[in-house]
């Protein structure tokens, strides 16, 4: 069984369609490798409480795993930090690792020419105030450093809402810590198929799911009246080989059965 993962996006800015968010469909394709399934994504707004509440309800829906993004920059409505401290009653304390982390960071967008002081403003300590228990993830992009913590068994990992810097943690911190804590492997396959209507194509994906065990068929049509179907095949083991077998065992078969069935599409 994979690890069921919780993605919480913080940023009023999400919500009023200043900014896309496309920082969960990348941990999602991050994740579906390591076999770890996202089971819901949720978008809130800059608020402490709601923050606490939904991280909360996230462990109550079985999550394992939790990622928050957004909300861990100098300026007053960055909050992602206060609701943790709040979820969990983890009281925010100065952390001397994350404060080495700002420290270097900014002293290097100086020598860079970048900003015009590296001197630690209480804005820029604000970044290394980390609820109590937490440890840092280092972050070589920006200058805020991510944050994992684990509670009630649940592992907790807070990253930056910049694209770029939430990439290099996962990469070069978050991975490392996952890979440790997860087996089994995932593998997908999208297939194209000239057919026009969908509901031609039902009776077959439903014969091979119940044909072939483990195996999850989606099919993703465009407007009717436009030529192909894609679908979408995927499935979850511990071996690569077999899954991959699997994988491309489902995909000739319905290829096979299309042709045989509907071969006017």
């Amino acid at each position: 069984m994979s690890v069921s993962v919780g993605i919480l996006v913080i940023g009023n800015e999400i919500l009023d369609g200043i900014v896309l968010d496309t920082n969960s469909q990348w941990l999602i394709n991050n994740l579906k490798p390591l076999n770890l399934h996202v089971k819901e994504t949720i978008s809130i707004r800059d608020d402490i409480d709601e923050i606490a509440k939904t991280l909360n309800k996230m462990i109550q829906d079985g999550c394992g795993i939790i990622f928050t993004t957004g909300g861990l920059g100098p300026t007053f409505d960055d909050m992602t930090l206060k609701g943790v401290s709040s979820a969990f009653s983890s009281p925010l304390t100065i952390n001397e690792k994350a404060l080495e982390i700002v420290s270097r960071q900014y002293q290097d967008l100086y020598n860079r020419g970048i900003i015009d002081s590296p001197d630690i403003t209480e804005s820029r300590r604000k970044m290394a105030i980390l609820p109590q228990g937490s440890r840092p993830l280092d972050n070589r992009v920006g200058g805020a450093p991510g944050v994992f913590l684990e509670v009630q068994g649940v592992k907790v990992f807070c990253l930056p809402g910049v694209p770029k810097e939430l990439m290099w943690i996962f990469d070069e911190q978050v991975k490392p810590i996952l890979v440790e804590n997860v087996d089994g492997v995932y593998v997908e396959k999208i297939i194209y198929l000239p057919l026009k209507d969908e509901s031609t194509l039902a009776p077959i994906i439903d014969e091979v799911m119940n044909g072939v065990n483990g195996v999850y068929i989606k099919s993703m049509v465009k407007p009717y009246g436009e030529q192909g179907i894609r679908l979408w095949i995927s499935a979850r083991g511990q071996s690569q080989v077999e899954v991959e077998e699997r994988v491309e065992r489902v995909g000739n078969l319905l290829v096979q059965l299309t042709n045989e069935r509907l071969p006017n599409g």
